[in-house]
């Protein structure tokens, strides 16, 4: 036992513990269970189950306790009254000294305390980590839970106990109480004071192959126990004797009538009926299947009970990944959850119509689980009823039998459909805020560079026509006002679109025939092809078709073809190459010229950039490329210029999501 914690009100609680008869009790599978869920729960290495007694703490199951040695010298002044968090036990003063800390390298603890019926508390279930960290409020939440399952557990052991025997001194007639055991699963024998067998059952006979009549009337060591045991059994029962004859469990040889032998558990009960004292002992054979299999139902069913109302996704799957139990928490419809015990995935993905990519995937996550022996995190995202997305944070833990053979595993499954939204929101209106201040400064260069100029001259004029007298000179001077207007204008509304472009984040895409749209370009650049007498070479055969915005479309093929006529080559003759190729999901469109070229070792970085321009013009302002690359980012598209000087350039965009 380990002074770990100390509770109060010491009488109360040494017989409210005493009373539950679970101290020095053996191993049950049901309590190690809740520290094993414990554990996964909260992904902690240690987990424990203790009852107070007499200032010490018995544990009645514990995890990951491997090569610690008890130290009972060490008492700790601490009193568990509610739950309670230790982030640091290593530096606390109330944990830092003990044994358990030291020796297991614990740093942090959660401990819940257990109470017994009339709200006193009797022990406490903990988990511990090797490192120092925080619990969430869902781990508390589910340790508490676990702790009220704990409660649960122990009142329905005790009851059991209670049916078993003690329910049976209200009994007035030892008939009663034989009829009443006839037919129980489990064999029964009643003996009096004297131990001479009075009531023997059905199951009794069987077990023993020894009929009713002949058992009535033997002594007890005679009817079940060899002969050269009886020295050890008589001396069992004479220890009984002393210890007032309370009720125990013992585990002991016994034999049939064919004198074959075999370990059979005794549970002794004494009881009292019509003023006299009787012993109702129950017999279990430890290797009769038919009682494993009860035992495994229990336990199943203990588990079920517990899992069944934790909240989360819950699914426990064998060692070829078929399930062997889905909670609520996974598959609301109880017919659903029937349906699926035995399957694979693939099979329930066949089963309910879903597509089988989801199967894959958990498979493959099953195997890492498999192969590695650890635990495996990933994320599932699955239609629901609804036709809605919802992303679940899963995680497969694999679970060891007592040999440390791999035998089963859990998976856990959190919704964290409401987080990934928010995190997409977040990334939308980072992208916007993002896009506004590039909008901002862009603005801001317009400003500088490309509106001071026209209002520049519209205030010059402006102050010249104010100073004039002369109507005729009035006249001239208002109509070189038009131009720099229109000049001012365009640039106005092409900043506009600048910035619709980039706030547009859902424009609506389309199949567009590229050899339709073009021609609307060669036919508005009509007289300055024919002016130049420019040569225009299309071949859109490998990808005729592209899925896109058509006023993004047809925006970009006109800058990108009036600005090969624009900066044409004073030596030859323009000639504009216009090619697609088709890719996976791709689709590269190439625009080809033979101009004057792009320096891209000077200029490598501001091709694209607002009022950047290369060459002389007057018509020159440095937004053409700019709005074609914001257009077609805009659709997640890529676009970049190979070029030498007065080699002409080669312009690629790739539209992408082209299925």
């Amino acid at each position: 036992m380990t002074e770990f914690p100390r509770p109060q009100d010491g009488a109360r609680l040494h017989a409210a513990v005493l009373e539950l008869e679970i101290l020095n009790s053996p191993e049950e599978p049901e309590f190690d269970q809740i520290t094993l869920l414990a554990s996964m729960l909260t992904e902690t290495p240690v987990a424990m189950i203790g009852f107070y007694h007499n200032g010490l703490v018995w544990y009645k199951s514990r995890l990951g306790f491997a090569g610690y040695q008890e130290n009972p010298a060490s008492a700790l002044n601490l009193e568990l009254q509610n739950a309670l968090v230790l982030e640091n036990a290593t530096t606390d003063p109330r944990t830092a000294g003990h044994p358990m800390v030291q020796e297991l390298g614990i740093h942090s603890m959660a401990l819940v305390p257990v109470l017994s019926p009339e709200g006193l508390n009797i022990g406490y279930l903990a988990v511990a980590d090797t490192k120092s960290r925080a619990f969430t409020d869902k781990q508390q939440h589910g340790l508490n839970l676990l702790a009220v399952q704990l409660c649960n557990l122990l009142q329905l052991r005790l009851a059991k106990m209670q049916e078993q025997a003690g329910t049976l001194l209200k009994k007035d007639d030892i008939n009663e109480v034989i009829a009443l055991l006839e037919h129980n699963v489990d064999a029964y024998l009643i003996a009096d004071a004297s131990r001479v067998i009075c009531g023997w059952n059905a199951r009794a006979a069987d077990l023993f192959g020894v009929s009713s009549s002949q058992a009535l009337g033997m002594m007890v060591h005679q009817a079940i126990v060899s002969e050269r045991n009886y020295d050890a059994f008589l001396r069992l029962q004479d220890q009984h004797l002393k210890e007032g004859m309370p009720k125990q469990n013992y585990d002991v040889m016994v034999k049939r009538s064919d004198n074959s032998e075999f370990i059979a558990t005794l549970g002794v009960s004494p009881t009292e009926i019509n003023g006299q004292i009787y012993i109702i002992v129950s017999i279990r054979e430890l290797s009769d299947r038919k009682i494993v299999n009860r035992e495994l139902e229990k336990q199943k069913s203990f588990y079920e009970n517990i899992l069944n109302k934790i909240p989360t996704d819950i699914a426990v799957f064998d060692l070829d990944h078929r399930y062997v139990f889905v909670n609520p928490g996974a598959i609301r419809d109880p017919e659903l959850r029937k349906k699926i015990i035995g399957m694979d995935d693939f099979e329930y993905a066949r089963f309910r119509g879903r597509d089988e990519g989801v199967a894959r995937k958990r498979r493959e996550q099953f195997l890492e689980a498999k192969n590695t022996g650890k635990v495996v995190r990933y994320e599932d995202s699955i239609k629901n009823p609804q036709g809605q997305t919802v992303t679940v944070l899963r995680r497969i833990f694999p679970v060891n039998d007592e040999d440390g053979k791999l035998s089963l595993f859990i998976g856990f499954g959190i919704d964290i459909t409401e987080r990934k939204l928010l995190e997409e929101k977040q990334s939308v209106m980072m992208k916007q805020l993002s896009a506004q201040n590039t909008q901002l400064l862009d603005f801001c260069n317009i400003v500088s560079h490309n509106l001071r100029g026209p209002l520049t001259n519209m205030a010059m004029l402006v102050e010249f026509i104010n100073e004039s007298e002369d109507f005729e000179e009035i006249k001239l001077l208002t109509s070189k006002l038009t131009p720099v207007i229109d000049s001012l204008n365009t640039t106005f509304n092409e900043l506009v679109e600048s910035i619709q472009v980039r706030q547009d984040m859902e424009i609506a895409s389309e199949p567009i025939v590229l050899q339709e749209y073009l021609q609307r370009t060669l036919d508005g650049l009509k007289v300055e092809i024919n002016k130049n007498e420019a040569e225009i070479i299309v071949d859109f055969k490998a990808a005729p078709v592209v899925v896109y915005p058509p006023k993004y479309l047809n925006s970009i093929l006109h800058n990108l073809v009036s600005n090969a006529l624009k900066y044409r080559s004073p030596l030859r003759k323009p000639r504009i190459e216009l090619t697609t190729r088709k890719n996976k999901d791709s689709i590269l469109l190439m625009v080809r010229d033979n101009g004057l070229g792009i320096d891209l070792t000077k200029h490598m970085d501001n091709v694209f950039k607002i009022g950047k321009v290369f060459h002389k013009h007057p018509n020159a302002k440095g937004l053409g490329l700019y709005m074609t690359k914001t257009q077609i980012e805009a659709m997640n598209g890529k676009i970049w210029v190979e070029s030498s000087p007065d080699q002409g350039a080669v312009f690629y965009v790739v539209f992408n999501n082209q299925h």
